[in-house]
């Protein structure tokens, strides 16, 4: 089982400045539970507001059947319960206890022609007017979105903060905190639950956008960018595509919304009748504009909905003017203790209504109590212009959003020009406050340390040592492996990256054969010149070169992680074949912001057969052969239209969205050119695509094909990526040993499914323990062609790797394609993740388990 970086990363970033979350805490949590009834009829009465007296920000709302819960650290002794055509009730409460209070509502005298409340014992849909209107809204949301429009564009003001929340009194007479005092001068209350909050990280964001219908085109372009954070301990830019990505625009007319990673179903999709029960609470004006309050609520509370109320205009349009919703306490999402979604439309001239203001507030935590973050994003849009002709100019290129070069260099003038409301006082003050305590030795120690936890890397002066992970490792050819390594920092050079480690193997003999120095000592080092400003900045633009003097296990590749990692030194089975490789290699690469990447490479390649592996040709003398030579043109194109990255100082992590990555590699092989002893030609073809299927989850799909021209020795040809290791990898095949399978041409498929609780949501154990299911099937079809098989030509070819007593170890693809299966259970504890995966084909393969279990650390909403 290794650690998964990719989402550990993610998660750790985002909340780096909680590194004072397991410091006690003063205040004890108030809860109430219980349900609200009519005092006469002794019915439910769903969406009644209970808050606490003095804390409007923090309070509930009952559900379906009338049960509410109200829990805080914040609660005051007194709680207000408040609900249309009800007397308003105020109930004493003890503070910092656990109790259950049912209450009972009466009814006001004087009922409001408007309201139409009707009770039901059994909801249903049938000859319910709630869900007749919802129909209606959901008829005419082709009308009323703004994609109807042949043509629009609008401006844009949107700002982003960061905060961490639960700043307590105790809180801010800790001794460590003795230096920042001056920050909780910036303390504000979170309208979302009342807790007091300390910002973090602040952006905004000035932009035009405009869209056509014919051909169907969205571009925004960016005219200023301005944010504060922790710059040279994280990549604000990669922070801030990151949180972009969690706080995907919203479009309620959509029958999906995308949110902190997950998809959410629309309160008014095409399903929305099947999926939430609705109730009509009462007719209001939102501000010149009368409208019907439909409450909603999925029809079951474990399932990715939403809570909340729609306000839909009293005519014949079926508009949203406004919305206010919530997810459920029951959801299964990590991490997120609430999350608030605020809309308002306004009508633009006679073309209907138009968002005018978007806000989403997240309550992050890893529990209800220490401290966490609070992410508030705030989008207000105006000026619209509707159906008026477009320059096709505008649409060029097929990245969405495009930053102007001067959009980082905005003087406070143009600031103050375009925010469309001002920053508040504590606002304006978050940039001197960040800045201030940045300055800070007593921060800069704290954010060194917990840095080196997340990435393994120490910062020394102009380098960054590690990763920690890969000093110390073993396997059956070298023993114990010491090794260590580092990377430049920009102190070094803005321009220039060196990489480097050595590596070194303690094992004095394998079987006969005795290790000269040159094999126990190993050594990497690679050199990249940058062409951008500094050489961590997305787009890459570099030219590199690289020395590598190294072991490789055939078949192993890896994402995200060495494969020295000192957990990865524990496998199955026999693991006593490598090969040994020298490696020159000099490439260019240039990453292009439309998601278009490119890059040349040379590459020489001397291989040995190193350990317990063999090249011996397969003659009645036998003729064994110590190494062979290559020298490679290699040719790579990536498409991966509007990808962004997460990167820091040791590693970069790509950012999944619902846009497919394509990558093609074409690699020369050039026979007698810096004595290289073969040439042939490969294709691999790469497709990635993550498929979102709300309410049944999401999946992963990954087709991958490769073909090879020209004769050449199995070592050259295709090694299926295979697992040894305990640790379940996302693109091997997990029950495949290594070397076992070798093919010139070759097509896969991996689809993986994460359900997030669809099923266990149902099993009240499970469910209580937010379990959640994924399932795989991985199929690999290929076939050695008969110029590349050993027994066609057996004076040119080596025969493939056999065992000790001469019994063959690698096959190819009969015919049949080699099948993986798995089940697992995710989120154990919320990070854990097990896996029983069952091998399909090809049994009777020596050394091989048709069963296994294999584990895995995963973060993740």
């Amino acid at each position: 089982m290794i650690f998964d970086r990719l989402r550990c990363k993610k998660l750790l970033l985002l909340v780096f400045l909680c590194c004072y979350s397991f410091h006690s805490f003063s205040q004890v949590m108030t809860r109430i539970r219980g349900t609200v009834t009519d005092d006469k009829t002794n019915q439910p009465l769903p969406f009644v507001n209970i808050i606490f007296v003095g804390k409007p920000n923090i309070g509930a709302s009952t559900d379906f059947d009338g049960k509410y819960d109200l829990q805080s650290q914040w609660g005051t002794d007194q709680i207000k319960i408040q609900y249309l055509g009800y007397e308003t009730a105020i109930k004493k409460i003890e503070p910092g206890t656990s109790q259950t209070l049912d209450i009972q509502l009466k009814q006001t005298t004087q009922q409001l022609k408007e309201v139409v409340i009707k009770e039901k014992k059994h909801y249903r849909n049938k000859e319910n007017p709630a869900v007749e209107l919802i129909r209606k809204v959901v008829d005419h949301k082709e009308k009323n979105r703004k994609e109807g429009f042949n043509t629009y564009s609008y401006d844009k003001y949107e700002k982003v903060e960061f905060d961490l929340n639960n700043i307590t009194e105790d809180f801010k007479k800790k001794k460590i905190m003795k230096k920042f005092q001056f920050v909780f001068n910036y303390v504000d209350t979170s309208e979302l639950n009342g807790k007091p909050y300390l910002p973090l990280w602040f952006k905004e964001s000035k932009s035009k956008v405009y869209y056509r219908k014919e051909p169907k085109s969205e571009k925004e372009y960016v005219y200023g960018t301005k944010q504060v954070g922790f710059e040279g301990y994280v990549d604000d830019q990669g922070l801030a595509s990151y949180i972009d990505q969690l706080y995907l625009p919203i479009n309620i007319y959509d029958n999906n919304i995308d949110l902190v990673a997950n998809q959410f179903v629309s309160p008014i999709s095409n399903i929305a009748p099947t999926f939430y029960k609705f109730f009509i609470l009462d007719t209001s004006m939102v501000g010149d504009v009368r409208c019907i309050n439909l409450a909603f609520i999925p029809r079951s509370k474990a399932d990715f909905g939403f809570t909340g109320n729609l306000y839909i205009t009293l005519d014949s349009n079926y508009a949203v003017k406004k919305l206010e919703m919530q997810i459920p306490k029951e959801i299964n999402l990590n991490w997120v203790q609430g999350l608030k979604v605020e809309q308002e439309y306004t009508k633009v001239s006679d073309s209907g209504m138009m968002l005018s203001k978007d806000q989403i507030t997240i309550d992050f935590n890893f529990a209800k109590k220490g401290k966490g973050l609070q992410g508030k994003k705030t989008v207000s849009y105006k000026d619209y212009i509707i159906n008026h002709p477009l320059n096709d100019s505008l649409f060029k290129g097929p990245s969405h959003i495009t930053m102007l070069d001067s959009a980082k260099e905005r003087d406070d003038a143009f600031w103050q020009e375009s925010r469309h409301t001002q920053l508040t006082k504590k606002e304006t003050g978050i940039y001197e406050m960040i800045d201030s305590v940045k300055n800070i030795p007593a921060f800069r120690h704290t954010m060194n340390a917990i840095f080196f936890v997340i990435t393994g890397y120490q910062d020394i002066g102009p380098i960054s040592i590690g990763p920690v992970a890969t000093f110390y490792s073993f396997n059956e050819v070298e023993g114990f492996r010491g090794r260590f390594g580092f990377k430049t920092l920009p102190k070094f050079s803005n321009k220039i990256l060196w990489e480097s480690f050595v590596a070194y193997g303690l094992k004095e003999k394998f079987n006969e054969h005795v290790y000269t120095f040159n094999e126990r000592f190993k050594h990497f080092n690679a050199v990249s010149y940058t062409f951008n400003k500094n050489n961590l900045v997305y787009p890459y633009h570099y030219i590199k070169g690289t020395i590598q003097h190294d072991v490789k296990i055939p078949g192993q590749e890896l994402q995200f992680i060495s494969e020295d990692n000192f957990l990865l030194s524990f496998k199955r089975g026999l693991n006593d074949k490598m090969f040994f490789n020298d490696v020159l290699k000099l490439e260019y690469l240039r990453e292009k912001a439309n998601g278009i990447t490119y890059n040349l490479a040379v590459k020489h390649l001397d291989q040995r057969p190193f350990g317990n592996l063999e090249f011996k040709y397969d003659l009645p003398e036998p003729v064994y052969v110590n190494e062979i030579t290559t020298s490679e043109v290699i040719v790579g194109l990536r498409f991966a239209p509007n990808e962004k990255y997460y990167q820091g100082k040791a590693y970069r992590i790509p950012i999944f969205t619902k846009y497919p990555i394509f990558t093609l590699m074409s690699t020369f092989g050039v026979k007698d050119v810096f004595k290289s002893d073969y040439s042939y030609q490969s294709f691999q073809l790469g497709i990635f695509k993550r498929i979102y299927m709300s309410p049944l989850g999401f999946g992963d799909l990954t087709i991958d094909a490769g073909k090879i021209f020209g004769r050449v020795p199995y070592s050259l040809l295709t090694f299926h990526k295979a697992n040894q290791t305990y640790s379940y990898q996302l693109e091997s095949y997990n029950l495949m040993n290594f070397l076992e399978f070798v093919s010139d041409q070759y097509v896969g498929l991996n689809y993986q499914h994460f359900f997030n609780g669809l099923f266990f949501n149902k099993i009240p154990l499970f469910k209580k323990l937010e379990l959640r299911e994924v399932a795989s099937v991985k199929v690999l079809y290929g076939n050695i062609t008969p110029n590349n098989n050993p027994k066609n030509h057996p004076e040119e070819l080596f025969e493939f790797p056999t065992d000790v007593n001469g019994n063959p170890l690698t096959f190819t693809l009969r015919g049949q394609p080699y099948v993986e299966l798995s089940a697992g259970i995710g989120n154990i504890f919320k990070f854990i993740r097990l896996e029983v995966i069952k091998r399909i084909t090809y049994l009777d393969n020596p050394n091989v388990s048709d069963i296994g279990l294999r584990g895995r650390f995963k973060f993740d909403f």
